[in-house]
């Protein structure tokens, strides 16, 4: 017998609600750490900003400053972006708000 079930909490609240819960989860954090820089605090996730050519220049958001330095090296997303049109891809050891300025944000 096999249930259609989903198997995790994150998957059963999707379902239950009909949003993406991770995604929302995302955004949330992503606006927390927005009012800490906001507030003059440190940015607690992590942040490669991406210079490009041809489309927007970019902050792609990780969880953290470690995992978005890893990213740099092999993240399916990174390497399509700077496939497309890089210049340079960096991730800031402290950002500001100013960073982000003009900038599209992708929560991957």
């Amino acid at each position: 017998m096999t249930t259609d079930k989903p198997q995790t909490v994150d998957d059963r609240l999707s379902a239950e609600l009909g949003i993406d819960v991770t995604a929302v989860e995302q955004q949330a954090m992503f606006h927390l750490d927005l009012l800490r820089m906001q507030h003059g605090e440190t940015a607690e996730l992590g942040y490669v900003l991406m210079n490009r050519e041809h489309h927007p220049n970019a902050a792609i958001v990780f969880p953290t400053p470690e995992e978005a330095r890893r990213a740099l090296n092999g993240h399916p997303l990174i390497e399509n972006l700077c496939e497309e049109d890089r210049i340079d891809a960096r991730v800031p050891d402290q950002l500001t708000l100013s960073d982000l300025a003009s900038r599209e944000v992708i929560l991957p």
